[in-house]
């Protein structure tokens, strides 16, 4: 209970006060794969605002355990604060994220990716359909999913907090260790990096084979590249965009938006290129 404190005390001494922001702050585990006989569910931030600190309590099914939670590679990698409490008998992982503690580092700028990943072994006993990860209120000490960051006014700094939003993920672990999982669902991830420059990286899912088209447009609506365009197999896709139009020239910078389109899905999302 000592390590539960931690996180609740210092996330107390951050929040001046609690809004919630205009900007679209996500989480999302677009990419649930197997490594050797572990499950692993890398959970990716989508910070539209520069994040300040990171309460995050979750709660898993049955049919699991949850070995460990890793921050190495990840966008939290350097953190001064980064900690998970891992309770396997309440099925409950608490993890908590600030980037600096004395102010000398700055928060997490804005954009895109992973910053833990939840290693999960699968019993033998197993025998639902699927593992659900969701987020989860807690009490004494409470936690609930908030997202900090700090905002001027009136020339002061101060820390306000919000709830991302976070459905949570369901997967079915293969039968068959060292495969990818089939995606349950299409998706369209945010591109990582976000801002960018030069490339960046865009990930989506295919629960079945289908045509998929996705193209890159301008604030104007003008389209600007088509990234792909052809039938392809179910599974976790990736595609790179360098930044050049469909004849080869370098965009200039700003607001972009790409578009996937797969059978009866349709998703856009927004990107930046900063030269």
């Amino acid at each position: 209970m000592k390590h539960y404190g931690i996180i609740t005390i210092a996330l107390v001494l951050l929040i001046c006060t609690s809004v919630y922001a205009a900007e679209s702050n996500s989480l999302m585990a677009p990419k649930v794969r197997y490594e050797a006989d572990r499950v692993v569910v890398p959970l990716e931030l989508n910070n539209e605002v520069a994040m300040t600190a990171l309460d995050l309590p979750l709660q898993f099914s049955e049919g699991v355990t949850l070995e460990e939670v890793t921050f190495e590679g990840t966008r939290s990698e350097d953190f001064d604060f980064k900690w998970a409490n891992i309770d396997n008998e309440k099925r409950i992982v608490v993890i908590g994220l600030i980037p600096a503690l004395d102010g000398e580092k700055p928060d997490l700028a804005p954009g895109s990716g992973t910053i833990a990943n939840l290693v999960f072994s699968v019993e033998d006993s197993w025998d639902m359909e699927t593992i659900d990860v969701v987020p989860v209120e807690l009490e004494n000490p409470n936690h609930s999913l908030m997202f900090v960051y700090t905002e001027n006014v009136d020339g002061s700094a101060h820390s306000l907090s919000m709830t991302p939003e976070f459905q949570g993920v369901s997967f079915v672990p293969s039968e068959v260790a060292g495969t990818e999982l089939l995606p349950g669902e299409f998706s369209l991830a945010q591109n990582a990096p976000n801002p960018f420059n030069p490339q960046t990286r865009i990930d989506y899912d295919i629960p079945k084979a289908t045509n998929v088209r996705l193209e890159i447009y301008n604030v104007l609506g003008q389209h600007v590249k088509t990234l792909v365009d052809e039938f392809q197999e179910p599974g976790s896709k990736s595609v790179i965009w360098d930044g050049r139009d469909n004849s080869g020239s370098t965009v200039a910078s700003g607001i972009y938006f790409y578009r996937m389109d797969a059978g009866e899905f349709s998703l856009t999302r927004k990107m930046m290129m900063l030269k």
